[in-house]
C-alpha cells in the first residue's frame, strides 16, 4: 500500500466541481457529491488494498493497518471509516454484520433495511443482521466489484480468491482472528498487553512486538485463495504469505480455534496440502512441482527431480477458542492439542534420519515442515520470535530457525576436525609406543650383546673392548665373532687406511707345550685366535715372510673369513 499522500490534482484526494480543498494536516477533504465523507483518494486506495488481502475486516482492523505506515500514522479511525462510507456509495464495500461482543455470539436474526440506516451495505430491502450488542464492530468487505478494484490498488497480479460472500453474518470470529494474526505479522504490534485507552474515539493502543515485523507487508499475503487439487477439490488456507527475503518462498497459515473437538480432523487438512503439492506442471519443457511455479520459487539445481523437494511449510496456530464466556482451552490443555496434533501428522513431517561426526539430522526428501504455535505465543513472542514448534524438533524457535533444514555443517567440520586430529594423535602415540617398544627390545639385545662382547679378549689395536666403548656410535649391538680381533672404531680406521688384514704369528713350541701341560698364557688374551690362524696357515704357508694370497682376503677386522 505505498501511495502517495497527494494525487495528481496537488491535493490529499480527488477534487471534483467546485470542491474546497482541505486546511493543511487535514486527512480529509471537504465533502462532495462524489465523496461525500471528505475520504482521500491515497487512503481510500489503502482501504481497497486492505481488504483486497483481508477480504473482510472491521474499521480498526483496517485502521491498525493504514496507520502502521509511517505516512499514514496520522489518520483515525473515523477516517478509515469516512473512507469505506465513500467506498460503500461507490457499491466497492458492503457492511457483513458486526463481529461477536466477548461472551455473546451475535444473533442471526435479520431486519428488513429501512431508509439509509448506518451500517447498510446493500440495496435498499435487503436484509441484515441485527447489531451485536455492546463492544461489537462493524465488518465491512469488498463486493465483486471491489473485488477488481482491490486487485488494481495492489497491483501486483496475484490471483485475488474469493470476496467472502456471506462472511460476517455470525460474527466472523475465524476471520477476525486471522486478520489480527495477519496485522500482528505486517505491523509488529498487538493490541494485547497494550495500556489501556484514554481516547474512545481512538482506536486501542497497541504494543510493540519485541521481534518487529515480517518484511514484505500487507502485499505479502492473501486470504480466500483456492488451490486446486482436482477440479472439484481445492485447498482454501486461511492466509497465504509470501517471504522470499527470509528464503521462504510461501508458507500456508492454518488457524483453528478449537471448534473441531477430534484433532483428526485438523490433522486431516494436511491429506488435502498433500495432494496439492505432489500437483505436478510443464515448465520449460521441465515437469515441476505446481507451488513451486505458482509461488515464483528458486529455479531446481541440475538433475532436479520434483518428488525429493521439500514441500512448502504449512503453519498451524491453535487458540484457546471460547464456549460461551470462558476459553473452550486451558493453556495446558492446548499445548496437549498441539502435541496431539504432531502426532496425528507424523507421515507428513518425519523425515530420514542421518548421523554425521555425532550430529543427528534429517532429510526431508517429499515431505511438509509443519510448525505448530499457539495465538498467545504469537501475541507474547511476535512472528520472528521463539514462537514456533518444528513437528519432530525439540524446543521454540524462530520461523527462520524452524524452517532452516540445513545441519549445522560447522559443527560437523569441527567435530570431524576434532576426530582427525585425535585420530592422527593416536597414531603418532602408537607409532611411538612401537618405536619405544622397537628401542627397548634393541637395547635388551644391546646390553646382552655388551655383556658378552665384554668377556671376549680386548681389541688387538687399542686394547679396549672388543664391541667398542659403550652407548658410542660404533659400538656393536650383536655378538662379536670370537676370532675377531678389533673394534668396530679400529676396525673402521683400518678400513680407511686400506690396512692390511691382522693375522697373528704363530705360538712357539714352548708356549704350546706350556699351554698343553697348565692352560693357555694369561699374557696373550688372543692366544685361541692365535691357534686359530696357526691352524689356518701353517709354517710351511707363510715361508719367506710373504702373505699369502688366501691371507689378504681375510675381513677387516676378523682372524679368518
Amino acid at each position: 500500500m505505498d501511495h502517495d499522500q497527494d494525487d495528481d490534482h496537488g491535493g490529499q484526494g480527488e477534487r471534483h466541481g467546485d470542491e474546497q480543498p482541505a486546511r493543511p494536516g487535514r486527512a480529509h477533504f471537504r465533502r462532495s457529491a462524489r465523496n461525500p465523507n471528505g475520504s482521500t483518494a491515497p487512503l481510500r486506495a489503502d482501504v481497497l488494498a486492505a481488504l483486497g488481502v483481508l477480504k473482510i475486516a472491521t474499521y480498526k482492523q483496517l485502521h491498525a493497518l493504514i496507520a502502521a505506515d509511517e505516512y499514514r500514522d496520522h489518520h483515525r479511525v473515523e477516517h478509515v471509516a469516512e473512507a469505506v462510507r465513500d467506498l460503500e456509495k461507490h457499491k466497492l464495500v458492503d457492511v457483513r454484520g458486526t463481529t461477536s461482543p466477548p461472551g455473546r455470539r451475535p444473533a442471526p436474526k435479520t431486519a428488513p433495511l429501512t431508509g439509509e440506516a448506518e451500517g447498510a451495505g446493500g440495496g435498499e430491502g435487503t436484509a441484515k443482521p441485527k447489531p451485536g450488542g455492546p463492544g461489537a464492530e462493524k465488518i465491512v468487505g469488498l463486493t465483486p466489484l471491489g473485488l477488481a478494484a482491490a486487485a488494481e490498488a495492489l497491483g501486483d497480479d496475484r490471483d485475488m480468491g474469493g470476496h467472502a460472500r456471506g462472511a460476517g453474518l455470525t460474527g466472523a470470529p475465524h476471520a477476525m482472528l486471522v486478520n489480527e494474526l495477519i496485522i500482528t505479522a505486517v505491523t509488529g504490534t498487538t493490541t494485547h498487553g497494550a495500556p489501556p485507552r484514554t481516547d474512545n474515539r481512538q482506536a486501542p493502543p497497541r504494543r510493540a512486538l519485541p521481534t518487529g515485523p515480517l518484511p514484505g507487508g500487507i502485499e505479502a499475503w492473501a486470504t480466500e485463495m483456492p488451490h486446486t487439487i482436482t477440479g472439484k477439490v481445492n485447498v482454501i488456507p486461511d492466509a497465504v504469505v509470501r517471504l522470499p527475503e527470509l528464503g521462504i518462498p510461501v508458507a500456508f497459515l492454518e488457524l483453528d480455534r478449537g471448534t473441531m473437538t477430534d484433532i483428526r480432523k485438523v490433522a486431516g487438512k494436511l491429506d488435502n496440502y498433500k495432494r496439492y503439492f505432489d500437483r505436478t506442471v510443464q515448465d520449460g519443457g521441465q515437469e515441476r512441482l505446481e507451488v513451486e511455479v505458482r509461488y515464483n520459487a528458486p529455479e531446481p539445481a541440475y538433475g532436479y527431480r520434483h518428488h525429493r523437494a521439500v514441500r512448502p511449510p504449512v503453519l498451524f496456530v491453535l487458540d484457546q477458542g471460547t464456549r460461551g464466556s470462558r476459553p473452550r482451552y486451558s493453556p495446558e490443555a492446548l499445548e496437549q492439542r498441539l502435541e496431539d496434533l504432531r502426532n496425528a501428522t507424523s507421515e507428513h513431517w518425519q523425515g530420514q534420519a542421518h548421523e554425521d561426526e555425532g550430529v543427528t539430522y534429517a532429510t526431508f526428501d517429499g515431505k511438509i515442515p509443519v510448525l505448530g504455535t499457539t495465538v498467545e505465543r504469537l501475541r507474547e513472542h511476535g512472528w520472528q520470535g521463539p514462537a514456533w514448534w518444528r513437528f519432530g524438533r525439540p524446543g521454540r524457535h524462530s520461523l527462520t530457525d524452524a524452517l532452516d533444514d540445513e545441519p549445522d555443517w560447522d559443527l560437523i567440520d569441527r567435530r570431524r576436525q576434532e576426530r582427525e586430529d585425535q585420530e592422527k594423535a593416536e597414531e603418532r602415540r602408537a607409532k611411538k609406543a612401537e618405536q619405544d617398544a622397537a628401542d627397548a627390545r634393541y637395547r635388551a639385545r644391546l646390553l646382552a650383546a655388551r655383556a658378552h662382547n665384554d668377556a671376549l679378549h680386548p681389541c688387538h689395536t687399542c686394547k679396549g673392548r672388543l664391541g667398542g666403548a659403550h652407548d658410542s656410535e660404533d659400538e656393536l649391538d650383536a655378538n662379536a665373532d670370537p676370532d675377531r680381533l678389533e673394534c668396530p672404531s679400529c676396525d673402521r680406521r683400518r678400513r680407511t687406511a686400506k690396512g692390511r688384514p691382522i693375522i697373528l704369528e704363530l705360538p712357539t713350541a714352548r708356549a704350546l707345550r706350556r699351554a698343553e701341560k697348565n692352560s693357555p698364557p694369561e699374557d696373550d688374551p688372543w692366544w685361541q685366535v692365535r691357534l686359530l690362524h696357526a691352524k689356518r696357515w701353517p709354517k710351511q704357508t707363510r715361508s719367506n715372510g710373504e702373505t699369502p694370497y688366501s691371507m689378504t682376503q681375510i675381513p677387516y677386522g676378523r682372524s679368518i673369513p
